[in-house]
């Protein structure tokens, strides 16, 4: 079983070693409000290089400071953002960890009072207004220019996060998006924002740095999903990680189906595309990936919380010893708040 995660899979032009990815995981309350670490990411994740993960995704990163999930999150919309990635490359490279970087526009869900979307939309204590072209472009130049910095400070490639609710989420959703221009009404229309950050970003960081996309499912039935998927895969993006988006709470599954709903997403966006899909959600065990991988269900296992309780998890389960198992902590995880009050910080 071992040989299974154990199996190496090109992504780009590198070979990661192993299966195994860390999903980027925000550390939150672990930086300032100019978006700098004050606890090292460096030690965060080189652990969890150390501890056998092949391909690890830095957590989210803000491309502007208004534009942030949380007032303490990374940033790296300056150049003087840099110098902490590049730690964390030095820490992960050594140990033959591919390291990318996920980068996040929140949209209406950004920290701040005035925020905006794809279109206006009621959100509590906040005003929330449609965005203008001008914006729209100035999203499109942020983007390319953190990814950019991303390649300056030595990372392997960047993710785009199209998931989770955040701003290009809002644009793809037929429920949030209700626009009457070039970026709303038809389902190419909803895509048009992040197929052409992908296209922008793909000219300015050259054909070797890695593009993953953070793809939302956000329709129950599949269709626009598998649609968007295969048009990624004709850009050049290099991968697919599958998570949650608007409307996942519909997704219906098998009833003999032995994992999440967004699980199972994954599994079905990897039956229509021939880049390397990631599958998320819930995997805490070493047996839950393996079966995953032995059924040729997904070509990669994200192990989000599992790799939070223990960053030696891969080498773990690829030698067949036991792994810490996450507490699951009520009434939510202690990451949420702060990492070292997690029952396994340090252990």
């Amino acid at each position: 079983m071992e040989g299974v995660i154990n199996k190496s899979i090109k992504v780009n032009k590198y070979h990661v070693k192993n299966r195994i990815v860390m999903p980027p995981l925000v550390c939150f309350n672990w930086g300032d409000d100019e978006g700098f670490e004050i606890v090292s990411r460096a030690k965060h994740y080189g652990d969890r290089a150390k501890g056998g993960t092949g391909l690890i995704i830095v957590e989210a990163t803000a491309i502007s400071k208004d534009c942030r999930i949380t007032d303490t999150g990374l940033g790296l919309w300056k150049d003087q953002h840099i110098r902490q990635f590049e730690r964390i490359a030095d820490s992960c490279h050594p140990e033959d960890s591919v390291v990318i970087l996920q980068l996040v526009h929140a949209g209406m869900k950004s920290v701040g009072k005035n925020v905006y979307s794809s279109s206006n939309v009621e959100v509590k204590d906040k005003e929330c207004l449609e965005m203008s072209l001008a914006q729209i472009k100035k999203v499109k130049e942020d983007f390319v220019s953190a990814a950019i910095r991303a390649k300056k400070a030595g990372l392997d490639g960047v993710e785009i996060h199209g998931a989770h609710g955040y701003l290009l989420s809002q644009f793809t959703s037929k429920v949030i998006n209700k626009r009457n221009d070039i970026y709303g009404g038809s389902l190419d229309n909803r895509l048009r924002l992040p197929i052409e950050i992908v296209k922008e970003v793909r000219a300015a960081a050259g054909d070797d740095f890695i593009i993953c996309y953070r793809f939302g499912v956000n329709d129950p039935t599949l269709e626009e999903d598998r649609y968007f998927a295969k048009e990624l895969e004709k850009l050049g993006v290099d991968i697919l990680n599958v998570s949650s988006g608007i409307g996942a709470e519909n997704i219906t599954v098998p009833e003999d189906y032995p994992f999440s709903p967004i699980t199972y997403m994954g599994t079905e966006i990897y039956k229509e595309v021939d880049i390397p899909v990631i599958c998320v959600y819930g995997i805490k065990e070493p047996k839950q990936a393996e079966y995953l991988l032995e059924n040729e269900m997904i070509d990669m296992v994200a192990v989000g919380k599992g790799l939070l309780a223990d960053p030696n998890w891969t080498n773990k389960a690829i030698n067949g010893e036991d792994v810490n198992v996450c507490f699951h902590c009520s009434p939510w995880c202690k990451y949420g708040k702060d990492g070292k009050t997690c029952p396994w910080y340090g252990k």
